[in-house]
């Protein structure tokens, strides 16, 4: 049974997370993790805070946080070439 459920999983495909991290946040706009954060507890972000005490953010809603400071569009999340 456990083998599986190890196979299902790998065969399942790769979806966008909707949900990032404040690192994947900070480095999307160019920003350290602590202002994420701040703004976060702010609420200048629409974010949530895990059990564990950290904090994960829609990527729709840092999408449009870029969008309403003008920001060039670099996806959070996602590894850059620079």
């Amino acid at each position: 049974m456990a083998a599986r459920r190890r196979s299902s999983r790998s065969t399942r495909p790769k979806l966008e997370k909707d949900w990032v991290t404040s690192g994947e946040v900070a480095r999307a706009l160019d920003m350290t993790d602590a202002a994420i954060r701040r703004w976060a507890r702010e609420g200048l972000v629409e974010a949530i805070k895990t059990p564990g005490g950290q904090y994960r953010f829609r990527r729709e809603a840092v999408s449009n946080l870029m969008k309403s400071r003008n920001m060039p569009k670099r996806q959070p999340g996602k590894g850059s070439s620079s």
